[in-house]
């Protein structure tokens, strides 16, 4: 993709209902920062490295999906759930 191109919309990109209603489901499921199934350690949680108590705002793809509808809905192996902040780090660090 040429970074010089405009992004397509959040719907184009998988963020449709669909997405909303499974992240919202992810994210009863793991209701804390840093929450990843099966216990997996957490990418860019400052709440879980300092042991802080953060409900979860956001269904994070662990690695960015890029477009890969696989990796996209992979919940077991590339979701997490972050606080706003911690969303926001991670975001601005491009992963």
């Amino acid at each position: 993709m040429d970074p010089r191109e405009p992004r397509a919309s959040a719907y184009r990109r998988g963020y449709t209902k669909r997405w909303d209603h499974a992240a919202k489901a992810f994210r009863r499921q793991y209701p804390l920062c840093g929450m990843r199934p099966d216990a997996q350690l957490p990418v860019m949680s400052q709440c879980y490295l300092e042991q802080r108590v953060t409900p979860a705002t956001q269904t994070d793809h662990v690695v960015p999906h890029r477009g890969d509808m696989t990796l996209f809905w992979d919940a077991r192996d590339n979701w997490q759930s972050l606080c706003d902040e911690c969303h926001k780090r991670k975001t601005r660090a491009g992963l």
